[in-house]
């Protein structure tokens, strides 16, 4: 099968990645599914490097089962069928399977307060209930992106760690059930309300209640990141120079740490697919997405994604964990599942599953007119220069994912990274970009200024007009400092380097910011994605939060 690049507009961002894919010439060369399934993971079908690990469930049945790769680079020892992959969050659906066991049993509700079993949690004022964490839905705090922030993310991080993080929170970020936002905080607290309630650890238990009766000999939860696991498919991040070793410190369990091989999680497949042929009540809840207080669904179920798109449910569960990743789609109705393990960070374990589906569910898997390849097709029109010239600007998708609209001649062109890639006119405000199959419609308001753009390429994006500074040395001067959190007992220092901003925090490398809009700037650590400065009524300038969800409200005043 060809090698071609894919140019990705996911996860927002344009991202060169070498990989296979499917072109509709293939999938019409009369192959079975399961040659369709080889010739996408062609690429990867080599002992020089690691790989994936994969399994289709169709009808209750495996229909293909395959590994890819090296379980140790080092060794060069290949991945096999019973090699035992870090699943990073496919842990959260286990939990959320305890969850339901434990509460058609009795022995817990989802009206509980969490503090009856862990009364340790701070009382926020307002109750915060088992569904609450069930559904993701609880306000707390997510540890992850503080330990990031701290620089302690390469440090042992246990339930206590996680609890200190919880108890130094102040306020929720929002009321319990008012809204859905992800936090593994939630899962790992319903592990240890788990191993509250049944006196036993939540390692002990899911073996004796899941694994064990599943034969799911090769599945464990590692409560110790120390522990050396039999048949390992160590996991590697990979740099343009060498392949280094994923650095797992977690010694906790609940939101990660759910150790597996392929052939296991086939068993586990298997047995949801029986129980939701066999319409069984625990699963059937497992699948329904939470309500939130506005009567809205919450997007999230017992460790599951829920996804009743394009007219057929699916739940899922996607992770990435120190080199290692994993996807898990299940669609109820079709009995179709599949999961896909991969031992390192070049390409995401849920890049194939549109490709999947479409090889063993073409007919059910129509794929939309989102102004791609459909679009191409039409005539392209000429819309004048002064037309176009309303246009060109610059536009955020996300933080430091801002690509801009330029004119050349009678056509526009998106530039982003350094590269230019040319838009064909549908209409005068629809535009096609080949390159992501995309379609890009300009929006005015009621003045006919030019406010947004919709991109539409597999997903719908609003991507605003943003327009970026360039402030001059003595304008960032007055950004430098040292900057406090009380709560989070951080100081983060700003100083100004040559021409540009530097960040200095405890366990963390320089980090250079770059300028984005008045008092914005962006920056290539995960912890910081987004600054953004705060003045007073004079215009000094007096702190800074950063632009992300879950530290959205901490607040770093200037000393």
């Amino acid at each position: 099968m060809r090698k071609v690049i894919c140019w990705i507009v996911t996860g927002l961002i344009v991202l060169p990645i070498f990989f296979g894919s499917l072109d509709a010439q293939e999938l019409q060369a009369g192959l079975s599914p399961s040659e369709e399934m080889d010739k996408l993971f062609d690429f990867w079908n080599r002992l020089d490097q690691p790989g994936f690990a994969v399994v289709v469930l169709n009808g209750g049945q495996v229909v293909y089962q395959k590994v890819f790769g090296l379980a140790c680079q080092e060794h060069g020892v290949p991945i096999a069928p019973d090699s035992v992959f870090n699943t990073s969050t496919l842990a959260q659906p286990i939990v959320g399977q305890a969850v339901a066991m434990l509460e058609k049993e009795g022995k817990l509700s989802l009206d509980d307060d969490v503090r009856k079993t862990i009364p340790e949690i701070p009382d926020f004022g307002t109750p915060i209930k088992l569904r609450h964490l069930v559904y993701q839905t609880s306000g707390l705090r997510d540890w992850l992106p503080v330990q990031q922030l701290t620089g302690r993310e390469m440090e042992e991080l246990t339930f206590e760690r996680m609890l200190k993080i919880i108890q130094e929170q102040k306020k929720l970020l929002f009321s319990p059930g008012d809204r859905f936002q992800y936090s593994n905080s939630n899962y790992d607290l319903l592990a240890e309300a788990i191993k509250r309630t049944t006196g036993r650890t939540f390692s002990e238990w899911a073996w004796e209640s899941i694994f064990k009766p599943l034969k799911m000999t090769r599945t464990l939860f590692r409560d110790n990141f120390r522990s050396m696991i039999e048949n390992e498919a160590f996991s590697y991040d990979y740099t343009r120079s060498e392949y280094q070793r994923g650095i797992d410190t977690l010694s906790m369990i609940g939101s990660h740490s759910l150790h597996t091989s392929i052939t296991d999680l086939a068993k586990w497949l298997q047995y949801i697919d029986a129980g939701a042929a066999g319409g069984s009540e625990l699963l059937a809840k497992m699948f329904a997405a939470g309500v939130l207080n506005n009567g809205q669904r919450s997007a999230y179920c017992y460790g599951f994604n829920v996804d009743d798109g394009a007219g057929r449910r699916q739940v899922s569960q996607t992770g990435t964990w120190a080199g290692s990743g994993a996807n898990l789609v299940y669609l109820p109705d079709q009995r179709f599942g599949f999961a896909v393990l991969s031992n390192w960070d070049y390409v995401p374990a849920d890049a194939f599953a549109t490709d999947i589906i479409g090889i063993y569910l073409p007919a059910e898997a129509p794929v939309p007119d989102t102004g791609g390849t459909a679009a191409a097709d039409k005539k392209s029109v000429k819309v004048n220069r002064e037309k176009l010239d309303q246009y060109v600007g610059d536009y955020r998708l996300r933080p430091r994912q801002v690509f801009t609209i330029s004119r050349s001649g009678d056509q526009l062109t998106l530039d982003f990274s350094g590269q230019k890639f040319p838009l064909t006119a549908l209409s005068e405000t629809d535009f096609f970009l080949d390159v992501a199959d995309a379609r890009i419609t300009f929006q005015k308001n009621s003045d006919g200024k030019v406010l947004q753009c919709l991109w539409k390429g597999g997903s719908e994006i609003i991507a605003p007009r943003v327009v970026l500074v360039k402030p001059t040395p003595e304008e960032l001067n007055e950004f430098a400092g040292t900057y406090f959190n009380e709560e989070l007992d951080l100081r983060i220092r700003l100083l100004l380097r040559g021409d540009a901003l530097v960040v200095q925090s405890p366990g963390q490398g320089d980090v250079r910011l770059a300028p984005d809009e008045q008092d914005r700037f962006s920056s290539t650590s995960i912890a910081m994605p987004m600054i953004i400065f705060q003045r007073d009524a004079g215009k000094l300038v007096t702190g800074f939060t950063i632009d992300t969800d879950a530290v959205r409200d901490l607040v770093f005043r200037k000393e």
